[in-house]
């Protein structure tokens, strides 16, 4: 018998499919368990961790026993092929031994490196079907069931700039799908969605960028100077900072309507994190 195709996904509420099918985890405790066992990475968990995760102050008076009936339940849940094989015990803990590329937060970082290679290659049709395929695993907080967890600050962060950057880039690869000096659905669909993006993560300059240049694209020169301008002036005026060198900079060949910007070449140049 072929063993179950396994997949864990844990960017939003915690799930495992088992051959496409989500299984059946249970309630918060049991979801709140997985999460926990998930964000390990592979590594055993101690018991009085999983248990302080799991029920915090109002722990049972056996809460061993309890913790023992919750996984032999986890398991169950996940199948005699699945559970025995990636929820085991070890002499550190329990462990969530699932392979890293079967989890959505490491699918996600491999499909924007992807993306960016074939951004920088010229190949815009492949960086976005990776992109799209990126944003979509995309489904809400990681770990969600854990709540404000100190330990998950510094990888939710991470996991969320990944996202922003699958957000912007993807638009990136749809601007360059068309032929620039004549934009077409593709340019629409960039600036419509860039449109949203700006109002969701405001102070985010890379889809300023794309949006105005999507909009210059399109005829709508005004627009495009109005968009650098209200991200010049939210910049200074909110958060204190000036507006990075590229952003500047295309304001200013779209001020002179430079003809290289109806040009067809790549949307994604170098952005160091200092570019200011």
């Amino acid at each position: 018998m072929d063993s179950p195709t396994v997949f864990c996904r844990i960017l939003g509420p915690i799930a495992i499919e088992i051959d496409g099918a989500p299984a059946q985890l249970g309630g918060p405790r049991s979801r709140r368990a997985l999460a926990a066992l998930s964000a390990a990475h592979g590594m055993a968990v101690p018991d009085e961790y999983l248990i302080e995760q799991i029920w915090g102050d109002a722990r049972p008076a056996s809460v061993v026993s309890a913790l023992r009936g919750l996984i032999w339940r986890l398991r169950a849940a996940l199948g005699p092929q699945v559970g025995p094989r990636y929820l085991r015990r070890d002499v550190g803990g329990y462990a969530l031994t699932i392979p890293g590329p079967l989890i959505d937060h490491q699918q996600l970082a491999a499909r924007v490196a992807g993306a960016m290679g074939h951004l920088d290659n010229g190949h815009p049709s492949w960086a976005a079907m990776d992109l799209a395929a990126a944003v979509a695993l995309w489904r809400g907080e990681p770990w969600e069931e854990l709540g404000p967890a100190p330990e998950l600050i510094g990888i939710r962060a991470k996991l969320a700039e990944l996202h922003d950057v699958a957000v912007e880039e993807l638009q990136a690869a749809r601007l360059a799908l068309d032929d620039p000096a004549h934009a077409g659905p593709e340019t629409a669909r960039a600036v419509a969605a860039l449109a949203e993006a700006v109002v969701a993560t405001p102070y985010r300059e890379r889809r300023w960028e794309l949006l105005a240049l999507g909009l210059y694209r399109t005829g709508r020169q005004t627009e495009a100077l109005a968009a650098l301008r209200g991200i010049h002036e939210r910049l200074i005026n909110d958060i204190g900072i000036e507006p990075r060198r590229s952003l500047r900079a295309l304001e200013q060949r779209i001020l002179r309507q430079d003809p290289d910007l109806l040009l067809p070449g790549p949307t994604r140049a170098a952005r160091p994190r200092n570019d200011r």
